[in-house]
């Protein structure tokens, strides 16, 4: 039986006209309806770690959990644990943002930002296209939010 071969880990990336410094509070979980426009609402579940709803516009709710906070190396991830209505079609996702300084070129003094994605097994070719799609969304109003902010 031949099949598509799909790869599962991805990454997505944007540079953004910030210093690490002023872009680094913004990725928390709780913070991404700052900038993300597709996210109408955040809220925030009491727990250990944290833990977040998203409401969106087309009436999807995702459930996230952190997993991974280091200001050392700048960094997050995150899983999704639960989608409404329509339930998770994939075991599992994994999601790491991590901020790079540019020290050097015309780019200096901006932030390279990257945006991993790690999906199961069973996640389908579809599934993987839109979550790519949805974190070049993502990363685009990043960089949109801070284009006009005198830092």
């Amino acid at each position: 039986m031949e099949g598509k071969v799909i790869s599962t880990n991805f990454v997505e990336s944007a540079v953004v006209n910030a210093p690490v410094s002023a872009i680094w509070p913004f990725i928390k979980l709780k913070e991404f309806g700052k900038f993300y426009s597709a996210i109408q609402k955040v809220e925030t579940i009491p727990g250990e770690r944290e833990t977040v709803k998203w409401y969106f516009e087309n009436d999807t709710i995702l459930t996230l959990q952190e997993e991974e906070y280091s200001t050392v190396k700048k960094s997050m991830s995150f899983n999704i644990i639960k989608c409404e209505p329509w339930g998770l079609p994939y075991t599992g996702a994994l999601s790491t943002l991590r901020l790079y300084p540019i020290t050097s070129g015309d780019a200096k003094g901006k932030t390279y930002v990257e945006w991993r994605g790690q999906y199961s097994s069973d996640a389908t070719a579809d599934i993987i296209e839109d979550a790519k799609l949805k974190r070049r969304e993502g990363l685009a109003d990043l960089a949109k939010y801070f284009e006009n902010k005198s830092i």
